[in-house]
């Protein structure tokens, strides 16, 4: 019903002219906004995975964003589209004309009009020049948008803030803190007027929001909100959507005399998209994370939830009693340097801090250490932490950092040890075992619903309520014989 009175209430916004809106005053040149999104792409890219590498799911998306964009009043060749292969839900627009979306937001969308939705609200974000407005005001700050879990930057000192990758060390940190309401409701209104004058449904955008939220609540649910990583999806860097977007809708009035779904070619070309993380950056399978270039996985504990950055893999306990973070070092020079483990930690990563006690030992057969510290984080409170540091049977050094209130830290510590004694050095062929999950686009059967197509999906929670996110299925909605669908293989 509630998408019923959207489309009744289409508006008269889709006959005027797409152009941009009376704004604040903006003191960045169209210069300089190239320079900057150039600057910041690179930036991007490392940390949302790189670009997707399937040039035809590349083309194909910039061929939908180039009908857009060749409706905004700006010349389509002034448009950056890029595919990140990312699994986060997210999309954005960077100054200059730089958009990019996920595989992930791909592979929740149902047809290629949810997909020009998505687009067509980071073309109107370029159209309103909100992102040189959040240049402005942001000049000469750090919009630091990867909370306290950076602790790297809070206490490691210099060099060590490579320890976790940040979205917030690089400009780009502006743009994805998210912009405020009444921007995203002008992206709106301007992607709504897209849409129509290309031939695309409008009320689709309504359609990929709602897909969105029950993505987002069923996220929710499966970490518990205390363990959950909302850095780089898209309720983080866009306010909640669904009433915003009824608020655009409710000034409509007309959509297109046959508007445009494209579902069948949508789904033919999203057949196969990988979905998940990419092997090349580590995957997590229930509780443990495995990298097949690497060589090596970890067991975290039952109820922790592991979060697979480019940079780093974070693991939070539930009810936000502690985090432990892993890497590895990067330095070649303090690889080779290290006399051991223990002069690794306290000599080269974590000099400045003084150590209440150290211990050295082996993990699975490989030589470790750990060394015990409190430090003051940035807002003034106590933290306990433990540095652990491994040496891998190729010379790599791998890192785990264990933190917690020192109030928490006794109750945690076991369980965090146990999964550092977790760590697996793989033989070849159990890392050329670790395949990466992909989508599949079949047709229901007779008999087919959504328990038993779901139980053909990986094994874990939640199976039955993923099929339905993932299909964009509402409350009381079951799928159709012959009807085509997406599952996970």
């Amino acid at each position: 019903m509630k998408l019923l009175r959207g489309l009744v209430l289409l508006c008269a916004l889709l006959a005027l002219p797409v152009c941009g809106p009376a704004q604040a005053q903006i003191f960045m040149s169209p210069e300089k906004a190239k320079q900057v999104g150039a600057e910041e792409h690179p930036k991007i890219l490392k940390e949302f995975g790189g670009v997707y590498d399937d040039p035809e799911i590349g083309a194909y998306v910039a061929t939908i964003a180039g009908r857009l964009a060749g409706q905004s009043g700006i010349p389509a060749g002034e448009f950056h589209f890029t595919v990140l292969d990312s699994p986060v839900v997210n999309a954005f627009a960077l100054p200059g004309g730089y958009v990019y979306i996920t595989r992930g937001t791909l592979a929740l969308a149902n047809n290629e009009a949810e997909a020009g939705a998505v687009l067509g609200h980071e073309i109107g974000h370029v159209v309103a020049k909100h992102s040189e407005q959040r240049y402005d005001r942001a000049i000469g700050t750090n919009i630091l948008t990867a909370g306290g879990a950076i602790l790297g930057s809070i206490f490691l000192g210099q060099g060590a803030g490579d320890l976790i990758g940040q979205v917030g060390s690089v400009a780009g940190g502006a743009y994805l803190a998210g912009f405020s309401r009444e921007n995203e409701f002008e992206a709106d209104l301007i992607g709504l007027r897209l849409l129509g004058h290309v031939g695309y449904a409008p009320i689709a955008a309504a359609g990929f929001l709602q897909s969105l939220s029950d993505y987002s609540d069923l996220e929710t649910r499966i970490a518990g909100q205390a363990g959950r990583d909302r850095t780089m999806d898209m309720f983080a860097t866009h306010p909640r959507g669904p009433d915003r977007v009824q608020r655009a809708m409710d000034e409509a009035q007309s959509q297109p005399a046959h508007p445009i779904y494209r579902r069948d070619e949508y789904l033919d070309r999203i057949n196969g998209l990988l979905y998940g993380d990419d092997p090349k950056q580590g995957v997590v399978r229930g509780n443990t994370f495995s990298h097949p270039d690497l060589r090596l996985s970890f067991t975290a504990p039952d109820g922790w939830r592991i979060i697979n950055r480019p940079d780093a893999v974070l693991v939070r306990g539930p009810d936000s009693i502690g985090q432990l973070q892993f890497d590895m070092e990067r330095d070649k020079r303090k690889r080779d340097s290290a006399r051991d483990m223990l002069d690794y930690i306290t000599r080269s990563w974590a000099s400045n801090l003084r150590f209440s006690s150290t211990d050295r030992f082996d993990v699975n057969g490989m030589p470790a250490a750990l060394a015990a510290s409190r430090i003051q984080s940035k807002d003034g409170s106590t933290l306990d932490v433990r540095l652990v540091a491994v040496r891998m049977p190729d010379g790599q050094i791998v890192r785990f950092v264990i933190s917690a209130r020192p109030q928490s830290m006794a109750g945690i510590e076991p369980s965090m040890i146990r999964a550092v004694h977790s760590l697996r050095y793989l033989t070849p062929d159990q890392a050329k075992a670790i395949q990466p999950l992909r989508l599949k686009v079949i047709n229901a059967q007779a008999g087919d619903t959504s328990d038993t197509l779901a139980r053909r999906m990986p094994a874990g929670n939640f199976q039955r309520e993923r099929f339905r996110v993932l299909n964009g299925l509402r409350e009381g909605e079951e799928i159709r014989p012959g009807e085509r669908v997406k599952i996970v293989e």
